[in-house]
């Protein structure tokens, strides 16, 4: 039962040594989970910047090129002279590279202002950088100018634009948020998500008012298709949401699945970076559920490794007590639990060679239950081993952890008394006789009596020759009548 107990116990103790370590280990983890995570968001938004940027480079090169072509006086494209009229419209198709460009405008040719000439002029000159644009990485869908004068420059394009096309071009909000009385600073603009009414899915844009000597001239666009937007945030095996959205939270890309005009609600928020002069944002939304299976799978081997290191401890601890157990199963009586004859003599060798070496003394007594046979044989054996028990307990009791108790045969017991004189044993051994004289046995009448020799041991003396001295005093006091203690 104490071994089971004192198992239990280490079981307990290594069980919360368990929790401790899943602790730790879940939060090492977590740290780690969260660096990660941080580096990774801080990395995309490095890069989205990093786009943004230089489309905002693009366009405001356009920009200064067209400002400076605004500047000329009496410039000329030799592509103007193929432009074409068509009903109540103008147009001009160009190609450069591969790359289709067309200009479109509302009016007749004859009754455009020598400003507007100039203007188109200038605009035709936009075409190699539409060129560099388009032919760049950026996966760009339109590149384009639209006049205050009624005209559209664009690219890609095979079109030649209608007048209600070209009207419409003025409602979007490419050019609403543009135009001086939404943008009274003239800044670029970014435009929240709509549908392309050419044809290209859901655009956002990129747009710069041109102003040349306090006139507004017309914007500057650059299209970002919603698929270029949303590659930009995948999810780099993030647990939870990516969005990027714009200065009012409308969502302009996502990892999740979102609708034109979706405000995202920021109420479970747990981390927000700004893009492209807080013009965007990269918003991340946290799955606690996804996070806590990809830390434990994170974990799992320094979890199992755990596991298996106190599964060892434990088993080393079951060795070691089972070994001692089986340690005292071999030195000890069953029936007594005190030390048995060969463990006896091993253990009283080693305290004579002490007591010899620094000159202690030591006392044996030897003690036999009187008429032992008889108890036998009137109350049978069961009393018998009930009354080795009960005496047994008794010389327990009675001794020291520094003394050594063994039933030395049948109905005998060997006390070796450590730093003890026979005047000392002789008292131990009255104390003992007594006690045992007053024991009980259940149900029965049966009074117990018991002889001792007692002696004290002489300088080098060997020990059997110890044992013996003291077993002649034994059978002395059971020939003087038993029940007493001989002293020699």
């Amino acid at each position: 039962m104490k071994n089971i107990f004192r198992l239990f116990n280490i079981f307990i103790l290594l069980l919360i040594v368990l929790f401790i370590g899943l602790n730790y280990i879940y939060i090492k983890e977590e740290t780690n989970f969260n660096k990660n995570k941080l580096q990774k968001l801080t990395d995309k938004t490095k890069y989205i910047n990093e786009y943004f940027s230089i489309n905002k480079a693009f366009i405001f090169s356009l920009k200064d090129i067209l400002t400076n072509n605004l500047q000329i006086n009496e410039l000329s494209h030799p592509a103007y002279s193929e432009i074409k009229e068509k009903e109540d419209t103008y147009n001009i198709l160009c190609v450069l590279d591969n790359i289709e460009s067309s200009l479109s405008g509302i009016g007749k040719l004859e009754e455009l202002d020598l400003d507007i000439v100039q203007e188109l002029h200038s605009v035709l000159y936009l075409k190699p950088l539409f060129k560099t644009i388009l032919n760049s990485m950026h996966d760009i869908q339109w590149v384009y100018y639209t006049s205050a004068k009624n005209f559209l420059y664009i690219a890609p394009s095979n079109e030649v634009w209608k007048k209600d096309f070209l009207t419409n071009i003025y409602k979007k909000e490419s050019w609403t948020e543009a135009s001086p009385s939404n943008n009274p600073a003239n800044e670029l603009i970014l435009t929240k998500l709509y549908q392309d009414s050419a044809g290209k899915g859901y655009l956002a844009t990129l747009s710069l008012p041109i102003v040349n000597n306090e006139q507004f001239m017309g914007v500057l666009s650059i299209d970002i298709g919603l698929k270029t937007l949303n590659s930009m945030i995948h999810q780099d095996n993030l647990s939870g949401e990516l969005y990027l959205v714009n200065e009012d939270n409308e969502i302009i890309a996502s990892s999740e699945n979102f609708k034109l005009n979706d405000v995202l609600e920021q109420n479970n928020t747990t981390f927000e970076l700004s893009i492209f002069n807080d013009m965007i944002k990269l918003v991340y939304i946290e799955n606690h559920k996804e996070k806590t299976i990809s830390i434990i799978k994170n974990s799992l081997v320094q979890v199992l490794l755990l596991i298996f290191i106190l599964s060892i401890i434990y088993m080393l601890c079951y060795l070691i007590i089972l070994n001692r157990k089986v340690e005292k199963l071999a030195n000890r009586d069953s029936l007594s639990s005190l030390l048995n004859r060969r463990a006896m003599r091993r253990e009283s060798e080693k305290l004579v060679n002490i007591a010899n070496r620094y000159n202690q003394d030591i006392s044996l007594l030897l003690l036999d239950i009187d008429l032992f046979k008889n108890v036998n044989d009137t109350y049978g054996h069961h009393i018998g081993d009930l009354t080795i028990k009960e005496v047994a307990k008794i010389l327990s009791k009675n001794t020291r952890e520094s003394d050594l108790v063994s039933r030395y045969g049948g109905e005998e017991f060997l006390i070796m008394l450590s730093n003890s004189n026979s005047k000392s044993a002789y008292s131990l051994a009255e104390r003992i006789r007594k006690e045992i004289s007053n024991l009980s046995i259940e149900n029965t009448d049966l009074k117990i009596t018991i002889s001792i020799g007692c002696t004290e041991y002489k300088k080098e003396e060997e020990l059997d020759s110890f044992i013996n001295r003291v077993d002649l005093l034994l059978y002395k006091a059971k020939d003087q009548g038993r029940n007493q203690t001989v002293e020699g």
